[in-house]
């Protein structure tokens, strides 16, 4: 199994769970021993650590940066995760261009969503609807907690 992972997860929308984040992403690197392309997602400052990561300051970072970035490590992994318990626009384009790229020539990949179950009402019904018999490389699950957040993850990545 390919061992490079994309997390996605809010970063400029709502960050209420980014501790849960940031421990998952923890857990998927230090645990499962996976490589996760998009580790600044699970940091403090996200935007300021991606700038840092792709060589540019925050000043000199722009949208296209981000998106061009993003689908280069989206275009390399066969496993997404997205924490999708708080509004973000970009997790909603990542899932939905992770979900398809495999029709389009790239590595297919099968991507699993997550929200904690007492932020369903968060979780975009949009994702939150979707079924393995429309979409069958996708995966949506709630979790209570962390723990059970952990054991989801880890079935997903067949650790």
């Amino acid at each position: 199994m390919d061992k490079k992972v994309y997390f996605a997860g809010a970063i400029r929308g709502d960050r209420s769970l980014a501790e849960t984040i940031i421990s998952l992403i923890r857990y998927i690197k230090e645990d499962l021993g996976c490589l996760v392309l998009t580790e600044h997602v699970g940091s403090e400052r996200p935007v300021e650590k991606f700038a840092k990561k792709i060589g540019k300051s925050m000043e000199e970072l722009l949208a296209e940066d981000i998106e061009s970035q993003d689908i280069y490590w989206l275009d390399q992994c066969s496993r997404v995760i997205a924490e999708i318990s708080g509004a973000s626009t970009g997790t909603g384009r990542e899932i939905e261009y992770a979900r398809t790229k495999g029709y389009f020539g790239k590595i297919p990949a099968e991507v699993l969503c997550i929200y904690r179950l007492d932020r369903e009402y968060f979780a975009s019904p949009m994702i939150r609807g979707m079924r393995r018999d429309r979409y069958p490389n996708v995966s949506v699950r709630s979790y209570r907690d962390l723990v059970e957040a952990k054991q989801i993850v880890r079935d997903f990545l067949e650790i």
